[in-house]
C-alpha cells in the first residue's frame, strides 16, 4: 500500500512560503525517486513558477519505489487536501506507478465524489498517446503546457474546475472531449520560463550530478523514425545565445554548490552558437555535462573543449553498426568513422564511451548486425586496453506512436529479444566493452502501454489494486488479448491515438516512410 510521509532535504534554493489559506494549493508529483526527480526540468519549472505566484503555493511530491512511499519535500501536507496535482510523466511505465499512487489514497477520478484534486498529467509519452491515462487523469495536457500553465492553474480555483479546462486549447478530457486537441508548441524559447532557483539536497547527488540544468533546445532536426520525441517535439528550436548566457549567469549565482551546467539538448552541434557556448563556458571556469551527441558532429577539438569542460564519458548513439541500414534511418555512417570517434576519445583520456543501439529493426538480421558490431571491434581491439572503456546499451526497438514505426505491434519485441543473447556471446571475447541490456519485458510493457487505449487504462487501473510489477502486468495483459488485440496484431493503418491529438503534420509521412523503411530491401 502506498502511503504518504514528509520527508524533507536539506536543500539549496527551497522555496519557504508560507502560503495562507486562500491560496491554490498545487502539488507536482514525479512519480520518481528523489534523486531521478531532481533532474526534471518540469518539476524545477513548476515549482518555480507557481511560487512565484502570489496566490499559489506549490509542494513537491515523488515516488520512493524501493519503499513505495509518496515523500513530501516541502509541508507535511496530504496529496488529498490540495487543489490540483500536476503530474510530469516523461515514461509510459510511470502510468502504473503513476495509478497505484492514485488508487491507494482513493484520488483516481472515479474514486472520489468531489472535483477536487484536480490530476492534470503531461510529458512526452502522455502528449503521444493519452488515451492509456483515461481512467487515472482528470485531464492530459497535449505538447508543451508553457503558454498555458497559468490558465491550468487557476481553473483549480473554480467548483467545475474541468469546465474552465475544456477551454484551455491543449487539453484532453477524457470526460469530456470529444475532438482531436492539438498540440501546444512554443514558438520563441527565449519568451518561455525558464528555471534558475534549482531546489537541490546538499546530501543526495542528483543523476546528472550537481549543477544548474539548462535547457538549449527543444525538438531535433533529424526526426530518426525510431525516436518519438523528435516526432512530438518537432521543430527544432533553440534559445538564442544571450538568453542561454543570462539563465547560466542567474543561476550560477543562486548555487554555491557546483560551478557546473548540465545541458538538455536533443542535438547540442545543430545549435549554431554551441561552440562559443562551450568555449565560453571554458573561459569562465565553469563545467559542464554534455548529453549524447551524434557521431558526425564530433571532432577532435570538440573533444578536447569536453573533456577541459569535466565530461569523463562521451555518449555517442549510431544505433546500428550495419553501415547500409543506418542511411536509412538518419544514422548514415561508416564503421571507420566511428571508430576514428572512439580512439580518440580514448586518447585525449575521456574514462569510458557510451555507445548505443538497437537491435530488431526490420529488414535487418542478427547475422548482420553481429559481423558489422565484430568488425568495428576487431578495429578498436589493437588500440584500447583499458577493461570496459566501451559501454555499449542495447536495446530492442520498441515501436512508438507518432514514429513510423508505429504500426508495429507491441508483440514486436519479443519477437526480436532473442537477438539479445547473440550480443552477449560476442561480448564475452572483448574485456574492454560491458553491455548493458535492455529487458525485452521492459520493452513489451513500454510499448503495449505506448500504444494503449481505454480498455488498456482500465487494466493498469486493475492491475494496481496491489503494487503491480512488470511481470504481474504482462501476465494481466496476456490473459486479455480479446480485449487489446492490437498487442498481437497491432492497429494497422490508423491507430487511435490520430483520433485523440493532432500533432499538426501530414500522417501519410509516417506510413510512407514505414513502407520504405520495411517494404523493400537494398
Amino acid at each position: 500500500m502506498s502511503i504518504e510521509i514528509f520527508k524533507p532535504r536539506k536543500e539549496l534554493n527551497k522555496v519557504t512560503k508560507r502560503g495562507r489559506p486562500k491560496d491554490i494549493k498545487i502539488g507536482i508529483l514525479i512519480p520518481l525517486p528523489y534523486v531521478a526527480a531532481c533532474s526534471s526540468l518540469t518539476m524545477h519549472l513548476f515549482y518555480e513558477y507557481i511560487n512565484e505566484l502570489e496566490d499559489a503555493i506549490a509542494y513537491r511530491f515523488v515516488y520512493n519505489t524501493d519503499e513505495d512511499v509518496v515523500e513530501a519535500l516541502d509541508h507535511d501536507i496530504n496529496l488529498r487536501h490540495l487543489d490540483l496535482i500536476l503530474v510530469s510523466a516523461s515514461f509510459e511505465l510511470d502510468y502504473i506507478n503513476i495509478a497505484h499512487i492514485f488508487n491507494s489514497l482513493k484520488l483516481l477520478p472515479q474514486q472520489r465524489n468531489r472535483s477536487k484534486p484536480l490530476i492534470v498529467i503531461g510529458g512526452l509519452a502522455p502528449s503521444a498517446n493519452p488515451l492509456p491515462l483515461s481512467s487515472i487523469a482528470d485531464a492530459v495536457a497535449i505538447g508543451e503546457v508553457d503558454e498555458v500553465l497559468l490558465d491550468i492553474i487557476y481553473s483549480a480555483q473554480d467548483e467545475n474546475p474541468l469546465r474552465l479546462l475544456e477551454n484551455i486549447k491543449c487539453m484532453w478530457i477524457p470526460s469530456l472531449t470529444s475532438t482531436r486537441i492539438r498540440r501546444s508548441i512554443v514558438d520563441d524559447l527565449d519568451g518561455a520560463f525558464h528555471p534558475i532557483k534549482q531546489a537541490c539536497s546538499l546530501d543526495e547527488e542528483p543523476i546528472f550530478g550537481y549543477g544548474l540544468r539548462v535547457e538549449l533546445s527543444r525538438g531535433c532536426p533529424y526526426l530518426c523514425p525510431f525516436c518519438m520525441e523528435s516526432h512530438i517535439m518537432y521543430p527544432f528550436r533553440f534559445r538564442s545565445s544571450d538568453a542561454i548566457w543570462r539563465i547560466i549567469d542567474k543561476g550560477l549565482n543562486l548555487t554555491s554548490i557546483a560551478r557546473r551546467v548540465v545541458i538538455y539538448s536533443l542535438s547540442l552541434y545543430s545549435i549554431p552558437y554551441a561552440d562559443h557556448l562551450l568555449d565560453k563556458l571554458l573561459r569562465n571556469g565553469i563545467q559542464a555535462s554534455i548529453p549524447s551527441l551524434r557521431v558526425e558532429h564530433i571532432t577532435s577539438r570538440r573533444l578536447e573543449t569536453m573533456i577541459e569542460l569535466g565530461q569523463k564519458t562521451l555518449t555517442i548513439a549510431p544505433e546500428t553498426l550495419v553501415e547500409r541500414y543506418g542511411c536509412r534511418i538518419g544514422k548514415c555512417l561508416e564503421i571507420d568513422r566511428i571508430v576514428d570517434v572512439v580512439l580518440d576519445a580514448y586518447k585525449i583520456g575521456y574514462n569510458h564511451v557510451k555507445l548505443y543501439l538497437i537491435t530488431g529493426f526490420p529488414k535487418l538480421s542478427a547475422k548482420e548486425e553481429i559481423e558489422s558490431l565484430k568488425k568495428f571491434l576487431e578495429r578498436i581491439k589493437t588500440y584500447v586496453k583499458k577493461r570496459e572503456f566501451l559501454e555499449i546499451s542495447l536495446n530492442v526497438l520498441v515501436p512508438k506512436p507518432w514514429t513510423p514505426y508505429q504500426y508495429l505491434p507491441p508483440s514486436y519485441v519479443l519477437e526480436n529479444s532473442g537477438k539479445i543473447k547473440q550480443y552477449e556471446d560476442l561480448a564475452k571475447n572483448y574485456r574492454f566493452i560491458s553491455l548493458d541490456l535492455m529487458d525485452p519485458k521492459w520493452g513489451f510493457a513500454q510499448a503495449i502501454i505506448a500504444q494503449g487505449n481505454r480498455e488498456l487504462s482500465k487494466l493498469i487501473v486493475e492491475c494496481t489494486i496491489g503494487k503491480c510489477t512488470l511481470s504481474q502486468f504482462i501476465r494481466l495483459v496476456n490473459l486479455n488479448t480479446e480485449r487489446l488485440g492490437y498487442v498481437v496484431k497491432g492497429w494497422g493503418e490508423e491507430p487511435p491515438w490520430m483520433d485523440v491529438v493532432d500533432m499538426g503534420f501530414n500522417v501519410k509521412y509516417l506510413d510512407n516512410r514505414f513502407r520504405y523503411l520495411t517494404m523493400f530491401n537494398d
